[in-house]
């Protein structure tokens, strides 16, 4: 039997018993074959999770269905148990093969024949239970990538009446925006938040363009991702820009994916806004640049309305 053309013509997975050879066993199985509880796949075609899927005659859903949408999940947060959805009132017995100790079962009041004959769940139940399952910066990168990307309309998401998390699902709601063009932007921005800034997400700019935050209404808070710049030319263009924001009496603030998840991001706004601070003297002795005086929010600054949960606020 040649096993790799069998699987061939079962679209790259199937059950060992479908194959009516009683002798063969997974020790036996040809270099380019894989096998998982009874079943054996081509694993360039199919991941474990997508398996799980198949074993469990389940639908791959919530962060486990992220790479099939394309939606960013950081590698630290992937899980190490598949998650499936499910009818609701669908019975599952444990077996041999179906243990439940690999899977996380999600129970769906509503599965469509398409999720069920690809067992592959709907991008709206993906989100909507990433959205109910996971934490908020699991969820809200999520959600964002997928209204930026055009797969998803927030106005069809839909809510329970209640239950603990719906105050959890009305602040991912409440935050996400179709602005964040990378998991980074949503990251640091989450950041921001937590420090109690409010930022402006994907703001355009005459003469610059378009950046990725802006603080403090002058601030701008530009995040790297290697991808996009890395070369020598991205890097002339990122100063360039640099340099015409300051001309517009804007304040730049330049941070690389390590900054944004090793820490140096949420230690370095507080520091960097703080030493704002060293210009209220030259402010009130009537020194302000005349291209920064013109923006409302340095004046704001000036003004010492600072956040105070960074202790930042004009001393009395």
């Amino acid at each position: 039997m040649d096993l790799n053309e069998e699987l061939r013509k079962r679209h790259g997975i199937t059950k060992l018993s479908n194959l009516h050879h009683a002798e063969l066993t997974p020790s036996m199985l040809p270099t380019g074959i894989s096998h998982y509880r009874g079943w054996i796949y081509d694993p360039d075609r199919y991941t474990l999770d997508q398996v799980r899927a198949f074993v469990y005659n389940a639908s791959l859903s919530c962060v486990s269905a992220a790479q099939i949408y394309g939606l960013p999940l950081l590698l630290e947060e992937r899980p190490q148990k598949t998650h499936l959805s499910v009818a609701y009132n669908r019975g599952m017995h444990a077996s041999k093969l179906r243990r439940f100790d690999d899977v996380c079962i999600h129970r769906e009041q509503i599965m469509s024949e398409e999720e069920r004959r690809t067992h592959v769940a709907s991008i709206g139940t993906v989100l909507e239970r990433v959205l109910v399952c996971m934490p908020l910066k699991v969820s809200l990168p999520m959600l964002d990538a997928a209204r930026n990307r055009g797969l998803y309309d927030i106005s069809t998401l839909t809510l329970p009446i209640s239950g603990s998390r719906v105050p959890h699902l009305r602040e991912a709601i409440g935050l996400s925006t179709d602005r964040a063009r990378s998991i980074l932007e949503t990251v640091a921005r989450l950041q921001l938040i937590d420090m109690g800034l409010t930022p402006q997400v994907g703001v355009w700019i005459e003469g610059v363009g378009e950046v990725d935050m802006i603080i403090l209404g002058f601030i701008v808070i530009e995040v790297d991702g290697w991808a996009f710049h890395s070369s020598k030319e991205q890097r002339e263009k990122d100063l360039k820009r640099d340099r015409e924001l300051l001309r517009r009496g804007y304040v730049v603030l330049r941070f690389t994916y390590d900054d944004v998840m090793n820490g140096d991001f949420a230690r370095e706004v507080p520091e960097s806004v703080k030493a704002v601070r060293g210009l209220v003297s030259h402010a009130e002795a009537g020194e302000i640049h005349e291209c920064t005086a013109k923006n409302i929010g340095f004046l704001q600054i000036l003004g010492g309305l600072y956040l105070p949960n960074l202790g930042l606020g004009r001393a009395s």
